[in-house]
């Protein structure tokens, strides 16, 4: 017999439709440390594909 395991996560958003922004945003902490690791896999491609001769400041040195 096959088990099922379902986690649900939290996400709330207040979104101003008129203006089409988001107000306000309230996240579980595995939500936010999921959107935190998409950016730092991101940002380390960047870097990655920048010489260090084309990049300002010190992030190519990291």
């Amino acid at each position: 017999m096959a088990t099922s395991n379902t986690r649900s996560e939290s996400l709330k958003l207040l979104i101003d439709t008129k203006g089409g922004k988001v107000l306000f945003a309230e996240a579980s902490k595995n939500v936010v440390d999921f959107l935190f690791t998409l950016l730092s896999l991101l940002v380390g491609t960047v870097i990655k594909l920048l010489s260090k001769d084309g990049v300002v400041g010190s992030l190519g040195k990291l």
